[in-house]
């Protein structure tokens, strides 16, 4: 007799229908670093980014001279935090213009190979911050700006250390919609921190500095959160701060942009500042940059899957629950996924294109608090009452 073509199985078979992984937390700090190293280990890499822990800092300074400028930007971040930083190591060239172009960088038309800030995106682990501590022109913000609306990661930048004019002109000068200005961070003027081969203080990058604060909170905080303090010993110029006065000079940088380090009450010197030179908190950057890069992360398993209902379905639950653990926590103060109502249609459909809309938002810091003094004669009055 022939073969029965429809029998399959005289049994059972079971097919798994796993639901689709936990997304996960949104991820910690990671710095990225670029800068001179004239006397590190000559088996790091040029141009390439280096991982560097406590323990390997002192192979970006083998002499013990404290030259160049990556030596001091991990010791003085990671003496006070625990914190990966990915280093790039350009030469230092002839002159100040030789170094600033090195640290620019560029992708090489014939090899592909990326040096300086362009070299940051091949980092292994995705930079949240990245600087060129002690390159303050023009030409290097620009370029930590484009990197960081590349990475999702915030450009942290030093000011002109010279006074708060210049850095208000400065500041003026960087910006543009769609540049990655909204989420620079530009702090001025440098700091003086103690140098054992000088034997003294030395004035040095505070945009190296703030990353140590920015190590120490998390992504969607502000860097300047609870008086966020510095192992510094005092500022290239004083910098005006009171709480309570709308006029001093501090005042002045942070309308304007800039962030500084100043003595508060506190104790030592604190970093002041929640804004992004375009007015934008750093924190909620830092929290809408946190989800681009987690959604980057895990949706490259979704990808080539029929979208079918409960395929969709299911990937909007999925980030409903996430959300929900991330308004748990208090990282977002609330959220809703869902379809898009108009730019879901046939068309777009048929491309093979779908749209998710995800609507949240963050905590704003403490930046402003009013208390307001009334005096209630009624209060008199109720104590007159208990005491005639």
């Amino acid at each position: 007799m022939p073969e029965i073509a429809s029998f399959v199985h005289n049994g059972i078979s079971i097919e798994r229908h796993a639901a689709p992984p936990p997304m996960g937390p949104l991820g910690s700090v990671v710095l990225g670093l670029v800068g001179t190293a004239p006397d590190a280990d000559p088996l790091l890499p040029k141009n390439s980014p280096i991982r560097v822990t406590y323990g390997d800092v002192g192979k970006l300074d083998l002499a013990g001279t404290e030259t160049g400028t990556l030596w001091r930007s991990c010791y003085e971040i990671l003496r006070l935090v625990s914190v990966p930083i990915y280093v790039v190591i350009v030469e230092a060239g002839a002159d100040a213009a030789a170094a600033t172009n090195n640290v620019i960088g560029k992708k090489d038309a014939i090899t592909g190979q990326r040096t300086g800030i362009e070299a940051l995106a091949d980092s292994q682990e995705k930079p949240t911050h990245i600087a060129a501590p002690g390159f303050n022109t023009k030409p290097v913000a620009d370029a930590l700006a484009a990197m960081g609306k590349r990475l999702f990661a915030i450009p942290v930048g030093d000011g002109p250390n010279t006074s708060d004019s210049a850095a208000v002109a400065y500041s003026d000068s960087l910006g543009g919609e769609g540049t990655g200005y909204e989420s620079f961070y530009l702090v001025d003027p440098q700091v003086a921190v103690y140098s054992q081969a000088a034997k003294g203080n030395v004035y040095f990058s505070a945009a190296a500095i703030a990353l140590s604060c920015f190590a120490r909170v998390k992504a969607w905080e502000s860097p300047a959160k609870g008086g966020m303090g510095a192992l510094i010993q005092g500022t290239a110029r004083v910098i005006d701060y009171n709480i309570m006065d709308k006029s001093t000079n501090g005042d002045l940088l942070n309308r304007n942009g800039i962030s500084y380090f100043a003595r508060t009450s506190m104790g030592g010197f604190s970093l002041i500042g929640n804004r992004c030179v375009m007015g934008r908190f750093v924190s909620q950057v830092g929290l809408e940059y946190a989800i681009v890069r987690k959604l980057a992360a895990t949706a490259q398993r979704a990808m080539g899957r029929n979208l079918s209902k409960s395929f969709m379905e299911q990937e909007i639950t999925k980030l409903n629950y996430w959300l929900k653990t991330l308004q748990a926590d208090e990282t977002i103060m609330g959220a809703q996924v869902y379809l898009h109502p108009t730019l879901n249609n046939v068309d777009t459909y048929r491309n093979g294109e779908w749209h998710i809309a995800i609507k949240y938002h963050g905590f704003a810091p403490n930046e402003h608090m009013v208390y307001h003094l009334i005096e209630d004669t009624g209060i008199v009055e109720s104590f007159l009452e208990g005491v005639l």
